[in-house]
Formats: structure tokens, sequence, C-alpha cells
């Protein structure tokens, strides 16, 4: 096999980012995310160009809608994280993804060697493991915004029951901390982590991990080095153990064959 060969033979392998239940995870979150956003801001913001869009769309029953469709849109994105708790903790795949997305020291490193690379300070960027520092943020940023803007929602969406335990007041802050989390939670969505999925000019138009589960080596090389050597060395480790189980093989069948030809 020739160089060039074993480079495009190379090239052509493709490694799984998301596998499609992880993928299928993403959607429903993802959707109902959205849907949540537009519910939501549409009952905040009446007045605003693109509701008055979807209230000529849909009608005059456009408000009681709404409140169903954002009330169903909570169901699915809940739903969709009772089940990750049960993926990370009981299926492998989602133990080894949960401690992959756990913080360490090494996170601390490559934010700051990642700063001295795009102040200019340094021309070498930080080799990544599986998962940046970027993507840790986000990851616990999700886990914290749901578990938030589930608890201030059930609040709200059951009020009758909620305002005899909490008061106005407790409902007054339900409804404040929902809000205010919901506009960090759409810029951190919207800005930061579309930022890195379609305009980063790194994947630009767009990283197909989340639709396609698969990289191709050269983006394994550009944005997880680390994670490309230890799936080598792991390849190269697994080629070389049946190497040597082929051998004994033929060895036990060459040894039983000779032995055969004696009795004969």
């Amino acid at each position: 096999m020739t160089e060039e060969k074993k480079n495009k033979d190379q090239e052509d392998i493709m490694y799984l980012r998301m596998s499609l239940n992880e993928r299928i995870q993403h959607a429903l979150l993802f959707t109902s995310f959205i849907t949540l956003i537009l519910t939501g801001f549409g009952l905040k913001f009446p007045e605003a160009f693109w509701v008055k869009w979807i209230v000529y769309i849909i009608g005059d029953h456009a408000f009681e809608a709404r409140g169903i469709v954002h009330r169903v849109a909570s169901i699915v994105m809940i739903a969709a994280s009772i089940y990750h708790l049960f993926y990370i903790f009981f299926v492998p795949r989602g133990k080894q993804l949960l401690k992959d997305f756990l913080p360490c020291k090494q996170d601390l490193v490559d934010f700051k060697d990642s700063m001295l690379y795009l102040l200019g300070k340094t021309d070498e960027k930080p080799r990544l493991g599986r998962f940046s520092y970027i993507e840790k943020m986000e990851y616990w940023a999700v886990v914290w915004g749901t578990i938030i803007m589930g608890a201030t929602g059930f609040i709200l969406w059951f009020e009758n029951i909620f305002l005899k335990i909490v008061g106005t007041t407790g409902m007054d802050i339900s409804t404040a901390i929902h809000y205010y989390e919901a506009i960090l939670a759409s810029l951190a969505i919207l800005v930061w982590h579309f930022y890195f999925i379609f305009i980063n000019p790194d994947v630009a138009p767009m990283n197909k991990a989340w639709s396609k589960g698969y990289l191709t080596r050269e983006q394994m090389e550009h944005e997880h080095p680390l994670e490309l050597e230890e799936l080598d060395r792991k390849a190269t480790e697994s080629a070389w153990a049946e190497a040597n189980s082929n051998a004994d093989t033929d060895a036990e069948n060459k040894s039983e064959e000779e032995k055969n030809n004696k009795q004969s």
C-alpha cells in the first residue's frame, strides 16, 4: 500500500461523535427549547413584530394555543432530561459521557492557553480531548438552566397551589427568575452555542456532528487531537491483540496438523 493511498484511507475514516440515541436526545432538547423561547417571549412581548406574524398565521386562538404549546414543550424537555439522567447513570456510553464532561484541572490550563493563542501571545493552539472547557461549560449551563427553568416554570404553571405556599412574593420571585434565566439561556444558545456550531471559521458552514453523528479525521485532528491519539492507540492495541490471537490460532492449528500427520 502506497503512502498516498494509506493517507487517503485515513482521511475516509469517520469517528463517532454523537450516537443516534444522543442525537435524538439533542433534537428533543433543541426543538423543545426553541419552542419554549418563542411561546414564552411571545407572552412577554405580545406587540413584537414576530409575535404579530404568528398571531396572524394562527388566528384568534393564538394566545390560547401559545399556552398549550408552551406547556407541551416543557413536558417534552423535562421528559428528555429525565431520560438523559437514566442515560448517564445506567448506560455504559452515557456513564463515559458524564465522566468526560466533568471539569478537571486541565480545563484551566486549556483556558489559559486558549487566551494566549487568541491574543497572539503564542502560535500553538491548545490540544483538546473529547470535550473542551467550552463544551463542558455549555453542558453544565444547560443542566443548571433546565433545573432553574423547570422548577420556576412548575411553580408558575400551578399557581393556585404554590401561591398558598410561597405567597405573592414567592410568585414574583419565581416569575423574575424564570424570565431572566430565559434571557440568559437564549443568549447562551443563540449567540454562544450557535457560533461554535455554525459561524466558527473552523467548522463553517456547520459542524455536522449533531445531525450526522460523525467527524472526519481532519476535523478530529483540528478539534480533538488528544481524543484522536487515544482512539488511534486503542485501535493499534486492538490490531496487535488480534494479530497475536490469529498467530496463536495458526500455531495451534499447525501443531494439531503435525500431530495428526505423525499418527497417520
